[in-house]
């Protein structure tokens, strides 16, 4: 009977972190042809000639498609920023190797 009981618990907990987890909001950078970004909150949707979207303030935003070049989310951003591991200097070779060659 206990262990009914915490079974159930325990898959209302799982349940309740993935719906959780499931509903994590994601960013989006807009480059503008003049150079500046801005940081939309919700994804920008598309409708006749502009873009509306969400902007950090919470505010409902709207912006002509000829003034954004790009539009990504932020997670890909970072991906693409990431540096590469620094080379690894070559290990010197031991005479004791020198027969293997």
């Amino acid at each position: 009977m206990n262990s009914d009981r915490m079974k159930v618990a325990l898959a209302s907990t799982l349940l309740a972190g993935l719906v959780g987890l499931c509903g994590c909001a994601h960013q989006y950078p807009m480059k503008l042809s003049d150079g500046d970004q801005l940081l939309s909150l919700s994804k920008p949707r598309p409708q006749g000639t502009n873009y509306y979207f969400t902007d950090s303030t919470g505010a409902a935003c709207v912006i002509e498609q000829s003034q954004v070049v790009k539009i990504r989310a932020v997670s890909v951003v970072k991906e693409e920023q990431k540096p590469a591991p620094p080379a690894k200097p070559p290990k010197p070779r031991h005479w004791y190797f020198l027969w293997l060659a």
